[in-house]
């Protein structure tokens, strides 16, 4: 099954970035491990992008603060060799996309070497995203984007309110640790 969060940055690529080529979940040929979404634009030089991807709704965390960096880390390091061996021309940019990132483990992502592309930024990213399918009705093989067509075209569309209504999540959604959660 295709993995949404990961459709969302193969959109943002194609419809907002202008990548020719999108790819989803390429192996490293050397080992276990792969590149969530791979985008592609030509020019002089070729710009690649290689994201990792990792939307965990209540906070990224893979164990504590240590263990998610390393991990990170680990695919980061993975997708620099891969861009090394298969685009060496390029101008190549490492990121991690995750929508709710704790405060406190944002240093230690910086330190991987990856962009970072968590909290606002990735609300940020998804509103311009929301803004190119809202200026859309053209037919698209990205089923995010199209989604998102279909949700800003929506007669009465007023009525929606994203990130409201039943069984939202109350708080910040922000932890201090992965697998705790502060109550205010």
């Amino acid at each position: 099954m295709e993995d949404m969060g990961e459709n969302l940055v193969g959109a943002y690529m194609r419809q907002v970035r202008g990548c020719h080529t999108v790819a989803f979940n390429t192996f490293l040929p050397w080992g276990q491990g792969e590149i969530d979404v791979i985008g592609v634009r030509s020019g002089k030089p070729v710009e690649v992008w290689l994201a990792e991807v990792a939307v965990h709704l209540d906070s990224l965390n893979y164990g504590g603060y240590a263990r998610t960096t390393n991990k990170i880390a680990a695919k980061v390091a993975g997708a620099r060799r891969y861009a090394a061996e298969v685009y060496p021309a390029a101008a190549v940019t490492v990121e991690l996309w995750s929508p709710v990132v704790p405060s406190g483990l944002l240093e230690p992502l910086a330190g991987t070497g990856a962009a970072l592309v968590v909290n606002g930024e990735f609300t940020t990213r998804v509103g311009e995203l929301l803004d190119q399918a809202r200026a859309s009705t053209r037919t698209t093989a990205d089923p995010a984007f199209r989604l998102l067509q279909i949700l800003t075209h929506l007669r009465n569309a007023g009525a929606l309110t994203l990130g409201g209504g039943r069984g939202r999540r109350t708080g910040s959604g922000n932890k201090d640790e992965p697998g705790e959660d502060k109550q205010s």
